[in-house]
C-alpha cells in the first residue's frame, strides 16, 4: 500500500470516491495530498499531469493499488474564495478582475487539452497570500467528446452549473465560461454594476450560443473593457488643477502626456509585452507612437463620460475601437 512511502497526517475531506488525505512524502521530503478517484478517470488525470500549469496543483504520481486509483498531488497553501467570502460580503473590483484574468488563463490551458472542469465555484478556487489563483478539485471534470449530444452524468453545483450540465446538452468550454461568470458575480455581490458587469452578463447567458464562444474571446473583451476603464480613470490625475467637477481626459490630452510615467505603469500592469503584440508595438514606437495610437482611441469619442453615452454614441465608440484593434491585431500565437 502507499503507506510505505507516504505517512498520513490528516483527512482533509471525505467523499463517495474516497478520502482526500494530507500526507508526508518520505522520499520527496514534502507534504502532499492523496486522493482516491475512479479508475475511469485515469485518462483525464494523465492529461492533467502533462499540462504542467501554474494554475492547477502539480500531479506527482498516479497510483493503481489493488484495483484502486490514487493521485498524489501538490499541497496548496492558501484559502478558498468560499472561505474568504465567509468573512467578507464581496471582494473589491480590482481583485475580482485579477482573479477573473488568472482563471481565464487557466481555462485556456485546460480547454486546449479538451479538459472541461465543470465545477468552477468559490470553494474550488484557492487564493495564495500573494493573490495567485489555483483551481482545484477535478473530481467531475471530463474530456470533451465532440460526437456526444448530451453528458451521460448530470453533475455540478446548483447555481453555478449551466443548463446543459443537467441534460439539456453536452458540456464544453462554454459551460466553464458560464460557471466562471456566476463565480465572479458572487465575488462582487448582487448589487455590482461596474465595468465587469458586461462580461458577467455575457458569460451567464442561458443559451451557450449567446455566451462567449471561447476563453480567448472573453479575454479580448476583458482587455478592451479594462483599457477603456483605465483611460476613463485617468481623468482623476491629481496633479492637474481644474475647476470643473469632472476632468475631461479626452479634451485634456496634453495634460495626460505630462503623466506618461503613470501611464506606463498602468500599461505594464495590464499588458504582457511578450504575449501582446500591441504593447510591443507601442513600446518600440516610443512616446510619439504611443501618443499617436492612443489619440486614435481617445479622440474618436465624445467628451462625455462613457457611462453617459447614448446607445448611438456607444455604437460609434465600439466601431472606432474595433477599427483600432483591426489595425493593431494581437498575436494569437
Amino acid at each position: 500500500m502507499y503507506e510505505n512511502f507516504y505517512k498520513p497526517i490528516d483527512i482533509i475531506k471525505t467523499g463517495e470516491s474516497g478520502d482526500v488525505q494530507l500526507v508526508y512524502d518520505k522520499v520527496g521530503k514534502q507534504i502532499c495530498v492523496i486522493k482516491q478517484r475512479n479508475l475511469n478517470t485515469l485518462e483525464l488525470y494523465k492529461n492533467l499531469k502533462a499540462i504542467n500549469s501554474h494554475y492547477v496543483p502539480e500531479i506527482f504520481r498516479l497510483l493503481e493499488v489493488d484495483g484502486k486509483f490514487f493521485i498524489v498531488e501538490e499541497y496548496i497553501s492558501g484559502r478558498t474564495l468560499a472561505e474568504i467570502l465567509r468573512y467578507e460580503n464581496f471582494l473589491n473590483e480590482d481583485l475580482a478582475a485579477q482573479i477573473l484574468r488568472q482563471l481565464c488563463e487557466c481555462l485556456q490551458e485546460l480547454h486546449a487539452q479538451k479538459i472541461i472542469h465543470r465545477d468552477i465555484k468559490p470553494s474550488n478556487i484557492m487564493l495564495t497570500r500573494d493573490n495567485f489563483v489555483r483551481l482545484i478539485d477535478f473530481s467531475i471534470s471530463r474530456i470533451e467528446k465532440e460526437n456526444n449530444s448530451t453528458d451521460t452524468e448530470f453533475l455540478g453545483t446548483r447555481g453555478y452549473a449551466p443548463p446543459e450540465q443537467y441534460g439539456f446538452g453536452q458540456t464544453d468550454s462554454r459551460s466553464d465560461i458560464y460557471s466562471l461568470g456566476v463565480t465572479i458575480q458572487r465575488l462582487l455581490g448582487k448589487n455590482y454594476s461596474g465595468w465587469l458587469e458586461k462580461i458577467i452578463t455575457t458569460c451567464t447567458k442561458l443559451d451557450p450560443e449567446n455566451r462567449y464562444q471561447s476563453v480567448d474571446e472573453l479575454l479580448d473583451d476583458f482587455d478592451r473593457l479594462n483599457w477603456r476603464h483605465k483611460l476613463n480613470g485617468m481623468k482623476n490625475f491629481p496633479a492637474v488643477e481644474n475647476d470643473e467637477s469632472e476632468l475631461d481626459v479626452y479634451g485634456k490630452f496634453d495634460e495626460m502626456l505630462k503623466h506618461m510615467k503613470d501611464f506606463d505603469a498602468v500599461a505594464d500592469e495590464y499588458f504582457d509585452a511578450e504575449k501582446d503584440s500591441l504593447q510591443q508595438h507601442l513600446l518600440e514606437g516610443g512616446l510619439m507612437k504611443i501618443t499617436e495610437d492612443i489619440e486614435n482611441v481617445v479622440y474618436s469619442v465624445t467628451d462625455e463620460d462613457f457611462k453617459n453615452l447614448t446607445p448611438e454614441e456607444r455604437a460609434e465608440v465600439d466601431a472606432e475601437l474595433k477599427k483600432f484593434h483591426d489595425e493593431n491585431p494581437k498575436d494569437k500565437n
